[in-house]
């Protein structure tokens, strides 16, 4: 994808608002050998880019028509009391360029599971790669799991060229017995206790 950005002239928080009302969001790039640049993003455009590449999201970005430059999302502000976007700051990409990121882990296949309490005990996964190789979310299959089964970090598979920090023995979901099942197994076990005492 590629958006087209105004370089912002004026800077601060009188500035900020009225970009806000004009339907425009305020953002900086930066990067190695670049010098930080203040610009203007579409806030509809800068959505769609979220919604179809996530919040790792690599694009390109052309300002005022100039030099086009490929970026990637590294943060996104926040109104502390409402879900809209304050500020972006996006990096400026060299070739070869490796980045550590988050990348969010979806548990695939639970619809499927028949018995037990499926808890994800690890959303996101702490990876090294580069540009080319970004990935939007990480998959992990459930189906299959049964009573007491745990899936752990080394059980997701990752692309070649990327390399995970996470520690690979970190649980990421865990089927556990319903609680009701844990409860009765309680109880039968001092009644027959007390038959024993008795």
């Amino acid at each position: 994808m590629k958006l087209q950005v105004e370089k912002r002239d004026k800077v601060g928080s009188s500035a900020a608002k009225r970009a806000r009302s004009d339907k425009k969001l305020t953002a900086v790039i930066y990067g190695k050998d670049v010098e930080a640049t203040p610009v203007l993003l579409d806030a509809k455009e800068f959505d769609e880019v979220l919604k179809q590449l996530g919040k790792n999201a690599i694009f390109e970005v052309s300002i005022s028509g100039g030099k086009t430059t490929q970026v990637i999302v590294k943060d996104i502000q926040q109104a502390a009391l409402k879900n809209q976007i304050q500020n972006v700051a996006l990096q400026a990409l060299t070739k070869g360029q490796k980045l550590t990121m988050t990348v969010a882990i979806h548990l695939v296949g639970s619809e499927d599971l028949k018995e037990g309490v499926l808890t994800q005990t690890l959303n996101e996964l702490e990876i090294e790669t580069d540009a080319a190789h970004v990935p939007t979310e990480f998959q992990i299959a459930v189906n299959e799991m049964t009573i007491g089964d745990t899936l752990t970090v080394a059980d997701i598979k990752v692309d070649a060229g990327i390399s995970v920090l996470t520690d690979p023995e970190a649980a990421v979901a865990i089927l556990a017995a319903p609680a009701t099942e844990t409860v009765d197994e309680e109880e039968a076990s001092a009644e027959a206790a007390e038959k024993v005492a008795e």
